[in-house]
């Protein structure tokens, strides 16, 4: 396993955490509204196992992918898991820009 790898994958998890927990508490106002009535953030054939209408358990899903990658240096939780990183950053700079002033 390279240490770089494992250390730029630790720092986006890190990075997207912080970005979840914002959206999540957006997400939580636009509810009180009722101006966020979708059930899941990712459709079923987005890779994510789970399914939710919030960040976070798709965050911890990624953090807990990174955990068995660095004991295992499985190739394909490594692509599995680049995926989801990349889709979260997609979907939270997308939701970012949309409900920030």
């Amino acid at each position: 396993m390279s240490a770089t790898v494992s250390q730029q994958l630790v720092e986006n998890v890190s990075i997207i955490l912080k970005k979840s927990l914002a959206a999540d508490a957006t997400l939580s106002d636009l509810r009180e509204k009722n101006q966020a009535g979708f059930e899941a953030i990712f459709t079923k054939d987005a890779g994510f196992k789970c399914s939710a209408n919030t960040f976070q358990p798709y965050v911890e899903e990624v953090a807990n992918d990174l955990v068995f990658w660095q004991k295992t240096s499985d190739q394909a939780t490594l692509i599995a898991m680049v995926k989801k990183i990349e889709q979260l950053f997609t979907v939270l700079g997308n939701f970012e820009q949309s409900y920030t002033a």
